[in-house]
């Protein structure tokens, strides 16, 4: 535990450094709690409801102007929710998703307004996804490359310095299945909604 503080704090001391040397460069973090589901295509399948994950992440950000700029780094996403069979047992089903996402972000943000700046984002991300387990901790078959479309809004609150914190709120939608072929999430999406909080430096 004291090996992954220390490592945490010499790559946060590192980044701040790198960004008071550029403006043209933040980084920072986030936490975000979300809402997942699934959501299928699969003849005879449909989703079931959502559930509570909680979502982390680290924030690279190249400025090309005070308003533009291209937002990457990298999250870790709980994905999950449940899918029901609809034929006549109405079997329902949940399954749980971990995913390191590479996002590449495209972000349009506002001048200062009372203090605040006001930004929208749309992008793409590719996802690996680690792990794939039902309801009752059996691991399923996965396919290991997952696609989003992202879309979001937030604002920027300046502290000092370079240092702003940010709250966001983002919708991820899927766009290639996540099981494999014969399963019945083969056809299914992970999709969420993210209230984010962090810190950008």
């Amino acid at each position: 535990m004291k090996t992954r503080i220390l490592l945490i704090t010499f790559i946060l001391s590192g980044l701040i450094q790198v960004s008071a040397q550029d403006k043209k460069f933040n980084f920072g973090l986030k936490v975000a709690p979300a809402i997942s589901w699934l959501s299928s295509e699969q003849s005879g399948i449909s989703g079931d409801g959502a559930s509570a994950k909680f979502n982390w992440g680290f924030i690279g950000a190249c400025n090309f102007t005070d308003n533009f700029a291209l937002v990457s780094g990298f999250n870790v996403n709980s994905l999950g929710g449940k899918l029901k069979r609809e034929d006549t047992t109405k079997y329902s089903m949940g399954y749980r998703y971990s995913e390191l996402q590479l996002p590449a972000i495209f972000q349009m943000r506002s001048n200062e307004i009372f203090g605040l700046k006001i930004y929208f984002q749309l992008g793409l991300a590719a996802g690996y996804l680690m792990s794939a387990k039902d309801e009752d901790g059996a691991k399923i078959p996965k396919r290991p490359l997952n696609t989003s479309w992202i879309i979001g809004s937030g604002v920027y609150v300046p502290v000092a310095g370079n240092i702003n914190l940010l709250g966001q709120i983002k919708y991820n939608g899927g766009l290639t299945g996540i099981g494999k072929k014969k399963t019945p999430t083969h056809q299914a999406t992970a999709n969420f909604i993210e209230l984010g909080l962090g810190v950008l430096f």
